[in-house]
């Protein structure tokens, strides 16, 4: 079911309406009694076992291919 509010009450209730939004409910807020948002909850991703596998697997030989010591940089992280 979709619930309606204003902006207002949105920025006033931010996390006790998120909280509802992730639960499932659909929330249609409005501005001056236009509608101007639907809010929803996102579908988590989903990855197969051989991608969470190789993900794993990046991140333990990053871990472990770098140095003690070493400052960590924004390249490190992306094997640049």
């Amino acid at each position: 079911m979709l619930h309606s509010i204003s902006s207002r009450d949105l920025v006033h209730n931010f996390s006790l309406i998120a909280a509802r939004v992730a639960a499932g409910e659909e929330m249609l807020v409005t501005k001056r009694g236009k509608p101007l948002l639907k809010l929803v909850a996102v579908e988590p991703a989903h990855i197969s076992a051989n991608e969470r596998e190789a993900l794993v697997h990046d991140l333990l030989s990053f871990r472990l291919s770098q140095p003690y010591g070493k400052s960590f940089e924004r390249n490190d992280a992306y094997g640049e």
